[in-house]
């Protein structure tokens, strides 16, 4: 005969029960709340991880084509150096060799503007002067010069057929041509060149503002870029035809010029319609101003640019972003 216990759970055992069921609701509450705390972490950590490499590859190219930058673009570093300062022959030590840095942070410097070749429009094409001019009949005294009259880079066409691609993508609308030789030179002083002063070639910038247009529109930002000839810095360049009466020889009598489509970058802090952070942006140059910003890198302490020294034509940079929490 089976005795069976009526009784129950007593009060003491309902209690402990209670306690015990309680503690592992609290350890597996503080699980859930570290597993949840953990995984934000780490998708905060991904996203910057992916964020900082998409911006650094961007950055990387940009900056790999920053080469018509160096002499020409007049923009200083933190301490007030020529950041593009750029000396080609390195055993010239007249030139101040120090480092340079550039910080881009709230409060303090929120752009930097450069110029880059445009890589999808191809290299430089070799230009020849007379191209762009417009020769009278030769007098009849052997010692009077005939007349030139400037028409237009684009005279007959002649950029969209000595396209290095074939594809006559040069003169278009919006593009910013860029006018340059190889011949680096530097100021005459009484007592020869100046080397203080980095030896630089003279350069014209200005873009096509219309289909038919015969001469480009100088570019139009204020202390942008050294306009100056470098023999004679009283002299301004102003536009194409002043360019071509005067750049310098190589080799001979016969001058080079260099002819390339390049693009006008500015990374810029700005923050967001909140406040709460600063993003990074990358705007381009169109012709006449810049465009919209694209977001390029979100909740930034700063972006570093340096470069070792003014033998040194890398440019190094660096994103910093804020703490997480």
């Amino acid at each position: 005969m089976m005795i069976k216990n009526n009784r129950g759970l007593t009060l003491a055992e309902m209690i402990v029960g209670v306690a015990l069921m309680g503690i592992m609701g609290m350890v597996a509450a503080s699980f859930f709340v570290f597993t949840a705390k953990t995984k934000k972490e780490i998708t905060n950590e991904i996203e910057d991880k992916v964020d900082n490499i998409l911006a650094e590859r961007m950055i990387l190219r940009d900056l790999k084509y920053s080469e018509p930058s160096f002499n020409n673009v007049i923009i200083t570093d933190d301490n007030g150096r020529q950041f593009f300062d750029y000396v080609a022959d390195v055993t010239q030590s007249a030139v101040d060799n120090a480092p340079r840095k550039l910080t881009l942070e709230a409060g303090r410097r929120n752009e930097f503007i450069f110029i880059a070749t445009n890589e999808k429009m191809g290299g430089s094409m070799m230009y020849a002067p007379s191209n762009a001019y417009q020769v009278g009949n030769p007098p009849g005294d052997p010692f009077v010069a005939a007349s030139l009259t400037f028409v237009s880079l684009n005279k007959d066409s002649i950029v969209q057929f000595s396209d290095p691609q074939g594809l006559g993508r040069y003169w278009q609308v919006g593009n910013v041509l860029m006018l340059d030789t190889p011949t680096m030179v530097r100021q005459m002083t009484a007592s020869g060149p100046d080397y203080s002063k980095p030896a630089r070639s003279p350069i014209f910038l200005g873009s096509v503002q219309a289909p038919g247009a015969t001469r480009l529109l100088p570019l139009n930002i204020p202390g942008f870029i050294n306009t100056t000839n470098p023999m004679y810095p009283s002299e301004t360049i102003g536009d194409e035809d002043k360019f071509l009466r005067d750049i310098p020889p190589m080799g001979g009598a016969a001058p080079l010029v260099r002819l390339k489509v390049v693009s006008i970058i500015k990374y810029y802090l700005q923050k967001d319609s909140k406040g709460n952070q600063v993003n990074v942006y990358r705007s381009m140059y169109t012709g006449r101003a810049f465009g919209p910003g694209q977001l390029f890198a979100s909740d930034v302490a700063k972006v570093e640019f340096s470069r070792k020294s003014a033998h040194d034509a890398l440019i190094y940079f660096k994103i910093v972003r804020n703490d997480k929490k």
